[in-house]
């Protein structure tokens, strides 16, 4: 029977949780619990001054990561999640505020959340900094893949001030060396160096569920935390818009849920969260009308330094990582064929821009490269479908948008990312 009950609260609280419940601990200070591993404390005082709601948004998100990786996914797919977390100040989540997060956690992971926030009995930690740190004129994450990559390359290039760049430190071994690599290439090529922000906050005990769709959450209540305590309006949240549309390639598979991490409704979800807590910043996608092969062409077009697209072969596409279960396989690499790699390979082309990525599927042969052909079949299958087929008009019709949604623009950013699918051999 798969854990369903789960308690989060700091690692200093007096306060008994139910006998029901998996408590988790997260440090007061950085370091690691018997259940929770984090380089910021449990008041994020190595963040800065941030507002009690900021705080506690960052705990219900973190809260929320741990809980969607520690419980399995059953057979019927959708779980029921309980989780109970400690906060700074439940006023503020009284009524809109709590449903809205719940609401989102649907809307981000397809399952059904019961939210319960309790007092933190716990005093607040001091701060680190001796006086408050400069205020920036926006925060942007930074992830290791090629979009938030490409993302940054353009806000450097755009902007009249270098954003504050934040980063969630991931498990995975392909995507920390990403990640290590595109902040070393910055710090090397602009001067001055662009500031990069790398945050560790993990579970202890092994995953039990590898999809993370709540992750993208808990990124943007860090990046709304950073951007909080630096007094930065914007929150740059950057991804191909196309992507970003979440439409589903075939009429018996959905959109992938851990896509909607920046789609146009859940940018709406999250700023009217953030304005409801009273939080003077605004997330967006600075990509939200283009395609993949778009932005990096956009990006290209503005001179970047030497070396940029080699690095960009360097970066973390791949949804599936799977590689060392295959005979000579390699987790490290972009797999080639599932659905983000594809259009990662599509967005090369459209861009005509070199792409040096090392595929897996490039690398194996024989029987293995047959494997992952396999293994890659419901991806290979559903894009052959779509591009073959063309835009589902009515699919988007019926989809979930923002009352501002122009449906018509939507429609042909969704063609033009199919024509980009198209040009890439899935064979």
């Amino acid at each position: 029977m798969p854990l369903t009950h789960f308690y989060v609260s700091g690692e200093d609280s007096a306060n008994q949780s139910p006998a029901d419940h998996h408590r988790l601990k997260w440090p007061t200070t950085p370091g690691q619990t018997e259940t929770v591993k984090s380089d910021v404390g449990w008041w994020l005082p190595s963040l800065g001054q941030i507002p009690t709601q900021a705080i506690d948004l960052v705990r219900i998100a973190g809260g929320a990561y741990l809980v969607d990786r520690l419980s399995g996914r059953p057979s019927a797919f959708t779980r029921r999640l309980h989780l109970t977390v400690e906060v700074a100040d439940p006023r503020p989540w009284e009524g809109d505020a709590i449903n809205q997060v719940t609401q989102l956690l649907f809307w981000l992971t397809g399952d059904t959340w019961d939210l319960q926030l309790l007092q933190d009995p716990t005093a607040p930690e001091a701060w680190d900094a001796a006086e408050p740190p400069d205020s920036v004129d926006s925060v942007a994450l930074l992830s290791g893949g090629l979009d938030s990559y490409l993302g940054a390359l353009h806000l450097l290039h755009t902007r009249s001030e270098p954003p504050l760049f934040v980063g969630h430190y991931d498990t995975a071994t392909a995507v920390r060396r990403a990640q290590n690599t595109v902040h070393r290439w910055l710090q090397e090529n602009y001067t001055p160096p662009p500031s990069y922000a790398q945050i560790e906050f993990t579970q202890v005990e092994d995953k039990k569920e590898s999809s993370s769709r709540s992750r993208s959450l808990l990124f943007i209540a860090l990046g709304a935390a950073v951007a909080a305590s630096r007094q930065a309006p914007t929150l740059f949240v950057p991804e191909n818009g196309f992507t970003s549309l979440n439409l589903p390639l075939h009429p018996n598979r959905a959109g992938a849920l851990s896509t909607r991490s920046t789609h146009p409704e859940t940018f709406y979800r999250v700023n009217t969260l953030l304005q409801t807590l009273r939080l003077p910043t605004t997330a967006t996608n600075p990509f939200a009308g283009y395609t993949k092969g778009e932005e990096m062409r956009l990006v290209a077009d503005t001179q970047p330094p030497t070396g940029w697209h080699g690095v960009a072969g360097l970066t973390v596409s791949c949804s599936k990582l799977d590689g060392a279960r295959i005979k000579g396989g390699n987790s490290t690499r972009n797999c080639g064929l599932c659905y983000a790699c594809v259009t990662r390979r599509g967005a090369f082309i459209a861009a005509g821009v070199d792409d040096t990525t090392i595929y897996l599927s490039d690398e194996l042969a024989g029987d293995a490269r047959l494997e992952l052909l396999e293994r890659r079949y419901s991806d290979r299958a559903a894009i052959s479908y779509a591009t073959t087929r063309g835009t589902d008009d009515d699919a988007i019709d019926a989809g979930t948008w923002p009352p501002d949604a122009d449906l018509d623009a939507i429609s042909d950013l969704a063609r033009r990312g199919l024509t980009e699918l198209r040009e890439v051999n899935l064979a």
